[in-house]
């Protein structure tokens, strides 16, 4: 019997930065509204592939709001029934990657996260 291989996936490490204390799971914040995640991947072209993702990490993409200013967002979906992705208040920023994450954003600041979704009035 032959397994299945699974493609390795790499890209950077990164910490949820909120400022506020999450003691329960807010489901309107897909990342930054779960207690259990503290750190995500950042995946996708041009990220560096400096470490392997780890499967129960969670992905965030990077996305160009305007020419110049990048968001990272959930890589899952938009839940069904809800409008997103928006500003939730959270950053992400490097974690154990300081130089691949300044070589790639060209500095070491937190990059926001949109991952707030809201309910549907048509759902």
């Amino acid at each position: 019997m032959t397994g299945e291989v699974k493609p390795v996936l790499y890209g950077m490490r990164a910490r949820v930065l909120r400022p506020w204390p999450v003691v329960q799971r807010d489901t309107s914040r897909m990342l930054s509204g779960n207690p259990e995640v503290r750190e995500v991947f950042v995946v996708g072209d041009g990220v560096p592939r400096s470490h392997p993702v780890r499967p129960e990490m969670p992905l965030v993409l990077l996305h160009e709001v305007v020419e110049g200013h990048v968001v990272a967002r959930p890589a899952d979906r938009c839940p069904a029934g809800r409008h997103g992705f928006m500003a939730s208040g959270a950053y992400v920023v490097h974690s154990s990657c300081y130089d691949e994450w300044t070589a790639f954003f060209g500095h070491s600041l937190p990059i926001p996260l949109h991952d707030y979704t809201e309910r549907r009035r048509d759902a």
